[in-house]
């Protein structure tokens, strides 16, 4: 087995709604495809979702990035075990990839499809082979919302739902605890709450915020201040007795090491893109683990099946993960990738993959409707 050829798409598809929150307002997802073609035919798919304002990556820039990366993969042997670990480790270790971790996500998401389907298991296996299928749970999130009628549908929609956990975005100290007021009533005492501030607040005001959600219940915050300060995370994390949360605090020159090894918060979300794939993502979280931190298996905004899908079997290998998130598909996204309705049911339960790759068949038709194909690279 020889990598062929790759296809890389620029994909656009429009929200259902504008999703706000304290660092963006964005109507249409923004995503990395890569389809990667072996030389018997058979096909490995993946998805990477550039955010500048989480990691520093353009759309743009990560293309070029996943063709650069692409062009090291093609031609290279693909059928011992050794072969796809070197592989594999090549596009993660790279230079490029560690500036761009939304093309490497794509890439090598493709190739453990690739790998996976070829040897009829799912993708989890290929890192955890005693890993056994179980039924998964994800949270519900809740954009900004200022439209005090559709922000009270979004609280129905969670309530008919029967969710377990729910995550808040919040923008200052005055709507968020007016919000969060309305949602415990609402939803009542046994739903877990926690707050994601997309760091809109300075740490005495995040501080403030805590004191005064104390009758909320709230059972963590995500990211109370703004990225780069970490020393006022810290601060934070010092004077909150809920779980503080980092998130784009893990990308900071930093890295996401720095804030596990020296007690920056409490607990990391971490999004497969974002980290730049599965091996950098599991590293994190065995890291992670091994001081007690609290992990979300977080999502993207607007991502397809095809990085949910991904992000399922993350949560297989992540087994400890407080909370997940993801499965939405069209709650925020008009059409998906895929003909059958991915998103999260009742609890917000999804069963675990069990069938080969990543699980999930591409409706090529959709794919070609909503992207445009940026380079076409043969061997």
């Amino acid at each position: 087995m020889i990598v062929d050829k790759i296809n890389i798409y620029n994909l656009k598809i429009p929200f259902s709604r504008t999703i706000k929150h304290g660092l963006y307002t964005r109507n249409v997802t923004e995503s990395i495809v890569v389809v990667i073609q072996d030389n018997d035919g058979n096909q490995g798919v993946g998805e990477g979702t550039p955010r500048e304002y989480v990691t520093g990556e353009t759309l743009e820039k990560s293309l070029m990035a996943a063709r650069q990366i692409s062009r090291a993969v093609l031609g290279q042997p693909f059928e011992t075990i050794d072969e796809r670990y070197a592989l594999i480790e090549d596009v993660g270790d790279s230079d490029i990839a560690d500036k761009h971790p939304a093309a490497c996500c794509a890439i090598e998401t493709a190739l453990l499809d690739l790998w996976a389907s070829v040897e009829n298991r799912p993708i989890y296996q290929l890192f955890d082979p005693f890993s056994n299928n179980r039924v998964l749970s994800y949270s519900g999130v809740i954009p900004y919302i200022d439209k005090e009628q559709t922000f009270l549908k979004y609280v129905g929609l969670v309530q008919q739902l029967k969710l377990k956990s729910l995550k808040i975005k919040v923008v200052d100290l005055e709507s968020g605890l007016s919000q969060l007021a309305v949602i415990r009533e609402q939803l009542g005492r046994d739903i877990e709450i926690r707050v994601d501030a997309n760091g809109a607040f300075t740490a005495d005001t995040a501080i403030h915020f805590i004191h005064s959600a104390k009758p909320m219940r709230l059972s963590a915050i995500e990211q109370p201040v703004p990225k780069n300060d970490l020393v006022g995370l810290k601060n934070v994390s010092e004077h909150s007795d809920i779980p503080i949360i980092a998130d784009e605090s893990m990308y900071t020159s930093k890295g996401p090491f720095y804030l596990i090894d020296n007690g920056i918060c409490h607990g990391l979300n971490i999004r497969l893109s974002s980290c730049g794939g599965f091996r950098k993502a599991y590293q994190i979280y065995q890291r992670a683990r091994s001081k007690q931190m609290m992990v979300v298996v977080g999502a993207h905004v607007g991502e397809t099946a095809v990085l949910s899908f991904a992000g399922r079997h993350l949560a297989m290998i992540c087994k400890d993960a407080r909370y997940l998130e993801g499965s939405f598909s069209t709650y925020v996204i008009q059409e998906d990738l895929v003909e059958q309705d991915i998103s999260f049911g009742s609890g917000g339960m999804v069963p675990a993959v069990n069938r080969p790759g990543l699980g999930i068949a591409i409706n090529h038709s959709a794919l070609e409707k909503w992207s445009e194909r940026f380079a076409s690279l043969p061997r």
